[in-house]
This record gives C-alpha cells, structure tokens and sequence, in this order.
C-alpha cells in the first residue's frame, strides 16, 4: 500500500513537471520594418489562446506548449507562423500584404476599395515607387501606371514634365492632368524665362514644391467615370497626391540621406581635336589648325554632386495621428552652374473630440526653391547659347587670348566658356500649400466635413549677361532683368458623405457637395540695359547701375481672378457584392466661361459586374470583374479674362489699347469617353491585374485667333464645335508574385498601353491647316516642322522628303506633289509645297516593367519604362552639324561630315534627313539594399537601418543619336503646343546613389 502511494506520488510529480515543461509563459515584440506593431494579434495556433501587442509592440501569452505555433497578424500585414520549439522569448518582423494595402484607392471627395471601382483608378503606394534621387512627385511614377505617359523636357534639374494621361486631347487649353494634393486641387506654374539676348529659358516643375519623400501613394483617374467629380477640370484625368500620416504607436523617428555622383550618359559625335585639322583641311577649310586642343562640350560639364536628408517624426492612436518632417536637396547639374537647391517642410494633423463625433485634420506642406541655370535655350537663334555654343566650337580655338582675356571672335561664334564666365540666371521660389479640414459625425453613416485650402507661391528670377560677353549691338551692352510672380489660390468646400448598409445584400455610399475656388496671379518685370560696370553680380543686386543710353523697360500684369463655383454628387450602389454601379454629376461654374454659358454639366456612370461572386467560375480565378463606363468631363485651361474684353498699355506705356475681344458664347472643352475593361486574378491573387478599352473625343475646341478688326495684336477667342480630336487605345497591365517564401519573394509588374491619336475637320476652319513646330538655327529660324490637319496625328511632321545629296553635293528633295518644281517651302497641304507628312511625335506603345526580390534581410528593385513607334526631330543636328559648318571653322560629328554634302550650299535645311525614332528602353533605376533590424543588431533604440545602392538611367536602348530619346523641347508657334523636337535640351545624366534609411 506504501509502495503504491509512493508510486503515485511520484507519477503525480512527474506529470506536472513535464505539464510544466510542456505549459510555459512566451513572451516578445512584433515589428514591422520601421518599427513596433501596436495591436497585432497573437494566436496559438489552433487554440483560442491569444493576445494583442501593447503599444511598443510587445505581448506576454501563458499556458503555450513548447511545441506549439504562434501565428502574428496585423491589418495590413501577411500572417506569419513561428514555431516556439520550447523558446520563452519569440519575436517576428511581419511584411506588408501587397494585395490587402492596394485595396483603399482614392477617388476624389472620397475613398472606396479596388474591388469596388467601376472606373479605370490605378494605385501606386510609397513601397513601388521608382527609388533614387527624384526630385518631383512625377518621376515617382513614371512607366508604374499604364496608358500614363511622362516625359521629362530635359535633365536639367527641375525641368517641367510633360504627362499625358490617355493621350492628348487638345490644342489650346492644356493637356497636363488636375493634380489635388490632400484634397487640393492645383493651379497651374511653371512658366519659362523672359529673354534677355541668349533665347528664352525653359519652364521649371509645377510639382517640384512637393518633397517626394513626403507622399505616401499616388492615385490616378483615368476615365470619365473616375474624373467627372472634377467636372470642367477632368478632361485630361486627375492625379490625386496623399501624404504621409504618422502610424499606429509609439513616437517614431525617421532619417533619410542619400549622396549622388552623375555623369553625361550619351554625347554626340563630335570631331575630336586630334583629328580636326586633317578632317578641316579635306573639306576646303584654309587655315584648319588654331594650335588648341580641347574638348569643348566637355569643359563646361562635371561630375554632378547631389545630397538629401529628410528627417520625419510622427505616431498614431486611438484618437489621432501627427507626422512632422523636413528636408533638404541640393542637386547640382552636370553642366557647370546649374542646380536646384528645396527645403521642405510638411506636417500633418489628425485629431478626432468629443467621443470622436468630431475629427479634425490640418495639412501644410512648405518649401523653399532656388533654381541655378545657365543660358540653355528653347529658341536661340545663329547665335546660339551655352549648349550651342559648345557644340559648335572648334576644338583646335583656344578659349583665352594670350593676354588671359577670353578669345570671343564674334557674336556668332560665342565662347562657352564667357557664357559661364558673364552670364547669371537665379530663381527663388517660396510655395505654401495648406488644408484645414473639418467633419463632424452627424448620425451613423452619415458625416458634414468643411474643407478650407490655401495655396500661395512667390517666385524672383534675376538674371543679367555683363558688357564683357561678345553680343549683337541690339541687344545693348550688358543686360539685367528682374521678374516677380505671385500667385494665390482659396478653396472652401462642404461636403456630406452617406455610408449605410441596408440589408446584407445591398449598401450606399453617396456624396454632394458644394465648392468654391478662386486664382489669383500678377508680376512684373524690369529690364535695364547698357550698365556702367561689367560684374553681372551688381547687375543682380541694383539695376539701378544701368545708364541712360536706353531708358529701362517695366512691365506688369495683373490676370483677371478665375473664379469656380461648383455643385457635385456621386452615388455607389453595391449589390450582394456582384453588381456595381456608380452616377457622378458635377455642375461648375467658371468666370472663364462666357455670360450665355456660365455653367457646364459633367455626367458619367460606371457599372461593373463581379463574376467570382456568381460562383460558376474555377476556383483558380480568384477575381473576375467586368467594367464599363460613359462620361463627359471638361478642359477650361484657357487663360482668365479671354471671353471678356480686355485692354492693356500700348508699347510705349503712354495709353491703353484693347487686347482682346468678348465672346459671350465662350465655353469650356468637352471630353466624352467611354470605355470597357475588367479586371482579374488568378491563385489567390498572387497574379492580377487589368486590361482596358477606352475611346475619349473632344469638342467644342477652344481656339484664339486674330479679331477682325484693324487694331494690331487683337485677339478673339471661340470654340469650333466642327473641329474633334479622337484618342483611342489599349491598356494591360499585369502583376505577379512569382515566389512567395519566409525567405525569398519574387515579383514583376508588367504593364503596356497602345494608343492611337486623330485630329478631324480641321480644313473646315483651317484650310492650309495649323502650323507649329518652331525651327531654330542658321538659315532655319522661321520654319516649322509641325502640322496640325485632317485625319492626321496631333503633332504630325510635315517635312520635305530628303532623297540625298545631288553630284554637286545639294540636298534633292521628293517631288510629292508631282508637278515637276521641287518646292520645299510651307504653304500647307494643297499649296505649292513638296511637303508630306512623315511622322508621328506620339508613341504607340508605351511599356513600364518593375522587378522586385527579397532574400532574408536583401532586397532589389529595377524599374524600366519605354517607348516605341513615334519619331523626334532633332533640330540639334539640322542647325548645327554639317560639313560646310566645318569649312568654316566650326565642329561637326563625323557623320555628316562624311556624308555626300557639299562644303558649301549642303546645309543647314529642313527634312526628313534630321527625323528619327524615338524608340527607347530605359533602365530607369536599379536598388539593392539590406536591412539591418534591433534584434540583428541588439540595440532596442534602433528598430531598422538599410543601406542601398541605386543606380538611375544604367542604359537606353535606342536608335535615335541625340543626347536622349525621351526628350521634348518648347517650340509652339502662337500659343500651339508642339511635341517631339530636340533642340540644345540639357543632356540627361548617369548617377551611382549611396543611402541609408533609419528608423528610430
């Protein structure tokens, strides 16, 4: 009896030690990459035995077996299994759920989920952005969203983008998409530099206010279903901007920094200094050898430095969320004196009271810019600028003269080197943008919200040539100007957003609203010329210095204020999750518009039909959703004032004079589009994407032509209701996780557009058609290269065939019209001209490729984006290079001095010798970074620090021989846009990035 109670004390003990053993307490953190985790579950797996995080990510759980699993979780976030394997402590890092954060896509006055739209709405999030140094928002996304073409006008720093949403729809009003930041809709900026000798400046990026590292997702409206919301400012689609808020717990603490080195990634051919004399000497130049030499082009280029820092602090809670932060860019050009230097600063503010029926948000984004440039032209004449002028130079002329001076032997042979030396171009620009929002809970599901936007923008360019720079005596001796440009805009919106389930099969989400905005712009500007010193800096500081031999020349202007007054609702219908239907009406009314037309009326409605839910599809189909939609959206990017009259100083500033004649009738653009799509997913989602259809016209073109009237410079503005542009096209996008484990993924986004773009009747208002196009250079400045005409291409060449060169060694053109007499002058078709039209600026595909992969703590990321079967003329190589330039002591590339010209009379001339494909495939960036977290490393104040390496624009794959296929020079002619034309654009570069991202 003994024994056996023995016995049963000793199984009784042993059991519970091994209970014990078996049974223990676990506890741990749960981060993400930047930090803690907040509120994250924590689940033995199979059981009901769980609990949440506390707010520095950490949990304590009891009574957990030491074989069991622990499975973490978090909204947001892929699940995770860790095994305990008899552990007390187990922390995990959970990634971000790609599918689950690509569900919320912004819409405008309102959100809904991706598998809810019925518009065409693409999403790109922080985490797909394109990396390196990008200065401005555009770049971000640039070959991310299909049928989104962005092309950059140059690589200067801050240069203006040119993006095309869908195409290009218009003539007169602007093409560039609405962009609404945190809710505010943007005007336009940008405006390119006066003159003063050396040609007109390019225009600076409107976006460029707004530090990249700020925005937390980029969305994209690209149908009228998604865009009539905005109504008379939706035609060319909306791209809404959404910055970052702080996250779910404890006070975190970003920095970033990141230093660039760039180089010139592609140069022409040019004859080098070695070789010149022999090559000079062969085409009949008497004196080929000037005893130098240089590298012309390349004494004004250097190795680009860039550094960026941004810092940011921010958290979240039950009741709110704050993120501060600031940075700074200082990027230098890759040619000499060029640069932009921001700072930045951003704050956002979320703040619900009163037992959260009140919810107050305040966005302010600042910055400072300052733009260096140098004389880099869009319309420099012979006499040519910077670019030019090192282009041309031969490489066997000294710069200095023997007594140091610089060797300035006309003012059509400028040295570049003096340029530098003589001339100052210096832009400052302050910009606030501001979003003070209120709602107020007002019943279940129902919510007021009064949103007020301020924008305000301040921009002083100041820039002087001195006396010393060799130019023409018209110009006077030395000359300084002075622009200041002030721009303010308001917003005051009220809202009321309704949001109810009405049974388990049927739910509403509707919104009206009411909107007021207002535009206000004025400058002005003064030029002194023929100064008493030659130090262009003193130009900058006093224009007070000039003389009295010409008096000084002021200018102002005032634009009338644009004033929109809009009335707007959307209503969502969801059926039993597979029926969907969205109606959008929007009502504006502008003080652009005419008095008989004072308001414009935007529908559309969009329906799509979820087939996964019908549940007769395989269950390898994870989403299935067919789309369709009709709309009409409007274009009203016309300059303020233009239906009423105006009048404005004569030239001499001593009266007034009318410019510009009323036009009661005057009405906005109108877009009507329709399109079908679905989209689709397969395994769970791991692969999805979309394919689209779209067809948009526009109407009631917006055109400005010289009144009827003898009174000079007199404009009349109107609409022709005849005259359409016809955008159509295709639209596929694809994105798959190929390997999805603990330790390795693998993913690849595809995404390609086909376009196809049309002007019709323009012969009925235009019967010679509508040139532009503008052509500069030696003997060229004056022609045109573009044509705007029936059944054609917005843009399309229309050029004299070039057949080669005659035994004389004369450019022989195609006789088109076939009448014997080769005319090769611009008269339109119809005329007398042996011209036809030969190419189209207009891609037919553009294509965007992104690579990602991750092996435990590494990861890399490639994007790519291209461009095929389109053509750009490259007036570079027209007005610059040819042989007889050479015979004259000028340089030239190797191929047109050996080609069949003749040394004199073989050029400069307009053709087809000088248009090219612009097909290209850039690989835009290359990352490969590795990240280093608090457990890895042992010290709990560091949550994350990854270090990388970028490499921007590794390589282009193209035919074209200019410095850059993606290239689009300023060359409209009156007001009409051009597209496609190369002429001395900076030269894009080649950068290597080293960066570290810590999180604290």
């Amino acid at each position: 009896m003994k024994n056996n109670l023995i016995k049963g004390l000793i199984f009784v003990g042993a059991f519970l030690c091994f209970s014990m053993v078996q049974a223990q307490t676990v506890s741990g953190t749960v981060s993400d990459a930047t930090g803690p985790l907040p509120g994250a579950n924590v689940l033995v797996k199979g059981t009901s035995n769980g609990t949440q995080t506390d707010f520095d990510g950490n949990y304590t759980l009891d009574n957990v077996s030491a074989n069991a699993t622990l499975v973490f979780s978090y909204v947001g976030f892929s699940s995770k299994e860790v095994p305990v394997n008899g552990q007390s402590t187990v922390s995990t890092t959970l990634t971000e759920d790609a599918q689950a954060l690509d569900e919320v896509v912004v819409i405008g006055y309102g959100t809904t989920t991706k598998q809810d739209a019925t518009g065409a709405v693409e999403t790109v999030k922080a985490k797909d952005f394109n990396k390196g140094v990008v200065t401005s928002p555009d770049q971000l996304i640039q070959g991310r969203v299909a049928g989104v073409q962005i092309t950059q006008s140059s690589g200067e720093p801050g240069a203006a983008a040119n993006i095309r949403i869908r195409g290009t729809s218009s003539i007169r009003a602007g093409n560039d998409p609405l962009v609404v930041v945190d809710g505010i809709p943007l005007g336009g900026g940008g405006g390119a530099g006066s003159d003063i000798g050396l040609g007109r400046q390019s225009a600076r990026n409107p976006l460029s206010f707004i530090n990249p590292n700020d925005i937390a997702s980029m969305d994209v409206l690209k149908d009228a279903s998604a865009t009539a919301i905005y109504g008379s400012r939706g035609a060319n689609g909306v791209i809404i901007i959404t910055t970052k808020k702080g996250r779910v717990g404890k006070p975190q603490v970003s920095f970033n920094t990141s230093v660039q080195f760039s180089n010139i990634s592609n140069e022409y051919d040019l004859i080098e200094a070695n070789e010149y004399p022999s090559i000079a000497a062969s085409v009949g130049n008497t004196n080929p050898d000037l005893g130098a030499r240089l590298d012309p082009f390349g004494s004004i280029l250097r190795t680009a430095f860039t550094q960026q820092h941004d810092f940011s602090y921010g958290a979240a809670s039950e009741s709110g969320n704050y993120r501060f932060s600031l940075g700074y860019l200082d990027q230098e050009g890759i040619i000499k004196g060029t640069g932009q230097q921001r700072y930045s600063g951003n704050v956002n503010i979320t703040q619900r009271a009163f037992n959260d029926v009140v919810t107050f948000d305040t966005s302010v984004i600042y910055s400072y810019i300052r733009d260096d440039g140098e004389a880099i032209s869009d319309n420099v004449g012979a006499e040519g600028d910077l670019l030019s002028s090192a282009l041309r130079w031969n490489p066997t002329r000294p710069f200095y003269n023997t007594d140091g001076t610089y060797n300035q032997p006309s003012d059509n042979q400028r040295n570049p080197l003096a340029i530098l030396e003589y001339y100052e171009d210096n832009t400052e620009t302050s910009r606030i943008l501001a979003n003070f929002g209120t709602t107020v809970k007002i019943t279940d599901g129902l919510n007021y919200k009064l949103n007020i936007g301020l924008g305000r923008s301040e921009s002083t360019r100041r820039a002087a040539t001195s006396s010393l720079l060799n130019t023409n005596n018209t110009l006077g001796r030395g000359v300084a100007s002075y622009e200041d440009n002030y721009n303010f805009n308001k917003l005051f919106e009220h809202t009321l957003s309704y949001k109810k389930d009405f049974s388990e099969n049927f739910n509403l989400d509707a919104v009206i609203g009411y909107s007021y905005q207002s535009f206000e712009a004025k400058g002005n500007r003064i030029v002194g010329r023929d100064f008493s010193v030659t130090d262009q800096d003193i130009y900058l500081k006093d224009i007070g210095y000039a003389a009295t031999i010409q008096p000084t020349e002021v200018s102002g202007y005032f634009n009338p204020s644009f004033e929109l007054q809009s009335f707007f609702g959307r209503a969502n219908i969801n059926y039993k999750s597979k029926y969907l239907l969205t109606a959008t009406l929007r009502a504006d009314g502008s003080s652009k518009f005419g008095e008989n037309n004072q308001y414009g009326y935007f529908p559309s409605v969009g329906a799509a039909w979820r087939l996964t839910e019908e549940g007769f599809l395989p269950e390898a189909i994870s989403e299935f959703k067919l789309r369709g939609s009709w709309g009409v959206t409007g274009n009203q990017e016309f300059p303020a004032g233009s239906a009423q009259t105006q009048f404005g100083p004569t030239g001499d500033g001593t009266a007034l004079q009318q410019d510009n004649v009323a036009n009661p009738n005057l009405q906005w653009e109108s877009v009507s589009q329709w399109g079908i799509g679905f989209d689709y997913g397969f395994l769970n989602n791991r692969i999805k994407g979309s394919v689209d259809y779209f067809n948009r016209t526009t109407n009631d073109l917006l055109f400005r032509l010289p009144a009827i009237q003898p009174a000079p410079n007199v404009n009349y503005w109107t609409n022709f209701d005849d005259i359409q542009v016809l955008n159509s096209g295709f639209e596929f996008s694809i994105n798959a996780g190929i390997v999805e484990t603990e330790d390795f993924t693998f993913d690849i986004s595809y995404n390609m557009a086909f376009l196809d773009n049309e002007i019709r009747n323009v012969s009925n208002q235009f019967p010679l058609g509508i040139p532009t196009g503008e052509i500069n250079g030696r003997s060229l400045s004056g022609q045109r290269a573009q044509l705007l005409y029936d059944n054609q291409p917005l843009y399309e060449f229309y050029l004299p065939i070039f057949e080669g060169y005659d035994a004389a060694g004369l450019p022989t053109y195609r006789d088109v019209n076939g009448d014997g007499v080769v005319n090769p002058n611009f008269d339109g078709p119809g005329g007398n001209s042996d011209r036809d039209f030969v190419g189209d600026p207009n891609p037919d595909i553009t294509i965007g490729i992104a690579l990602n992969a991750r092996y435990k703590n590494f990861d890399m990321g490639a994007n790519l984006n291209g461009a095929y079967g389109h053509q750009i003329f490259d007036n570079t190589n027209a007005a610059l290079f040819y042989k007889g330039a050479v015979t004259s002591g000028d340089n030239a590339t190797y191929q047109e001095v050996n080609s069949g010209a003749a040394e004199t009379g073989g050029g400069p001339f307009l053709s087809t010798k000088d248009l090219q494909s612009g097909d290209f495939l850039r690989l835009n960036n290359l990352t490969v970074g590795y990240t280093l977290d608090s457990q890895t490393m042992s010290i709990n104040w560091i949550q994350s620090l990854r270090f990388y390496v970028t490499g921007q624009n590794l390589f282009v794959i193209t035919p074209y021989d200019g410095f850059d296929p993606e290239v689009n020079t300023n060359k409209e002619v009156d007001g009409v846009p051009s597209f496609g034309i190369d002429y001395t654009s900076y030269p894009r570069s080649r950068g290597f990035v080293i960066g570290l991202n810590a999180n604290f």
